[in-house]
């Protein structure tokens, strides 16, 4: 399979190793049941595992010769990278010595775990799945995951969602699963097969939010806890950061998963008002190719560039920053606000300077994934320029901390985070209003995704669908 593999290893951190194998209760005669570690990287995991099969078989009494037995016959482990590969071999095998153990014929496979019909025989699964996002996986990849599991057939889902089936479906009829996982699958669009994959089997998650468990990544992990002897009607959701424990019933996991105690939804005599019915939040126009569009000012291009095309630009970074960009604005309004758009002609003639400009880009143009009805000199996105030509908020798509909120007027072009509109009727001082609530911010801290340290990725549709009350 692709290559990026090699680029994405992320070591699981020994505490962690720890707590995980606790939770899979890989404790006690150990002696004949099977685990997996199905991406096992350098045995971080399966170091622990060992050690304990060892530990355990001896105080039960059992002879060198049937724990080396053992130990080739009841513990699995998958490795597709080939250095990783050996350095795994080399340190079971080294651990081994601290317990006068001879080496033995590991059953360790350098191998792709996704592409081995394993039969459902294990009694454990254990794993740190690789996190690859979709985009970065090669087209085969993903051609193969979505070809093979159920849960990557729609959307672009990430790679480590085919580890999470393949490793359920290895698990006997009286199975444990615990995994460390991106927390970011609860909530995301394309991970909606895959919560419903794993809920009937759920029993625990511990959500670490924004603490970090990896030095090298700010990735937000949770450990998935599933157990096929015993079906339960609720999951018990650990808040690790706050120390928080809230027992959720699974009818009440649908779509995105929000973490909310059961019982708590509102229930009173107020007429509540869905955000999206007043305002509407879109994403910011995406020309495909910023290099090509954003110009800055007393550039070469600002003074070449004929200034009836352009228009002040904005992004959340750019007005935090208070620096002033242009766009280039291959469109134009009539009088009734209609957005119009040039014929390759007439935006020639009109605008000779500009075309020389976005010449030197021409084939990054072209080549861009644009919309099959743009034409070379447009933005590869056109959805939403319709409702850019009136007053509008802009807000980022990560919060850290306090939604920041920017105001611009009806020709400034937005480019990046989530712009919003108001309806006929409402203004937009509402919505601001509405949006630096402290009633929002919790919102978004409970439908929003943990990105990246403390900061929080919220969607269109989360403010669309956020309700308030009326004062």
């Amino acid at each position: 399979m692709g290559k990026q593999k090699k680029n994405c290893i992320v070591f699981t951190p020994n505490d962690i190793a720890v707590e995980m194998l606790d939770l899979l209760k890989y404790t006690g005669d150990l002696l004949g049941k099977k685990v997996l570690e199905n991406s096992c990287g350098e045995g971080h995991i399966l170091m622990e595992i060992v050690a304990r099969y060892i530990k355990d078989c001896r105080r039960n009494g059992y002879k060198d010769n049937q724990i080396c037995s053992g130990l080739e016959q009841d513990i699995y482990g998958f490795e597709i990278n080939e250095n990783t590969y050996e350095t795994c071999l080399y340190n079971l095998n080294d651990l081994l010595k601290n317990y006068s153990l001879p080496n033995i014929n590991w059953n360790i496979r350098k191998e792709d775990a996704l592409k081995a019909k394993l039969p459902p025989i294990f009694s454990y699964v254990v794993g740190n799945p690789p996190y690859i996002t979709y985009s970065a996986l090669s087209i085969e990849d993903r051609n193969y995951i979505k070809k093979n599991f159920s849960v990557c057939t729609e959307g672009k889902p990430d790679y480590y969602y085919a580890f999470i089936e393949s490793a359920i479906k290895s698990l006997n009829e009286n199975g444990r699963f615990v995994y460390l996982v991106p927390s970011n699958f609860f909530k995301t669009k394309f991970a909606q097969k895959l919560r419903e994959y794993i809920q009937p089997t759920l029993h625990e998650i511990y959500d670490y939010k924004e603490k970090r468990i990896f030095e090298t990544t700010l990735t937000s992990s949770a450990i998935l806890v599933l157990d096929k002897s015993a079906i339960v009607s609720e999951v018990e959701y650990h808040d690790v950061v706050n120390n928080r424990i809230i027992n959720i019933k699974k009818k009440n996991l649908v779509e995105k998963w929000i973490f909310a105690a059961n019982g708590s939804q509102k229930k009173d005599n107020l007429k509540w008002i869905r955000f999206g019915d007043l305002f509407k939040a879109s994403s910011a126009i995406a020309t495909l190719y910023n290099e090509a569009y954003i110009i800055k000012p007393n550039s070469d291009e600002y003074k070449l560039i004929e200034k009836r095309v352009l228009r002040l630009a904005a992004s959340p970074k750019s007005y935090a920053n208070k620096k002033v960009e242009y766009i280039i604005f291959p469109y134009y309004y009539d009088k009734a606000g209609n957005v119009k758009r040039y014929s390759a002609d007439e935006f020639g003639n009109r605008f000779p300077h500009t075309v020389l400009h976005l010449k030197r880009y021409s084939d990054k143009l072209k080549n861009r994934d644009s919309d099959k009805t743009a034409t070379w000199f447009e933005y590869g996105r056109s959805q939403a320029i319709s409702h850019l030509n009136q007053c509008k908020l802009l807000l980022s798509t990560l919060v850290t901390g306090k939604l920041k909120i920017y105001e611009l007027d009806e020709y400034t072009i937005p480019y990046s985070g989530i712009y919003i509109v108001a309806k006929s009727g409402n203004s937009l001082s509402d919505a601001k209003r509405i949006l630096e609530s402290k009633d929002f911010l919790a919102y978004i801290k409970k439908v929003g995704i943990n990105a990246n340290g403390k900061s929080i990725r919220i969607a269109i549709q989360d403010i669309n669908n956020y309700q308030f009350h009326e004062l």
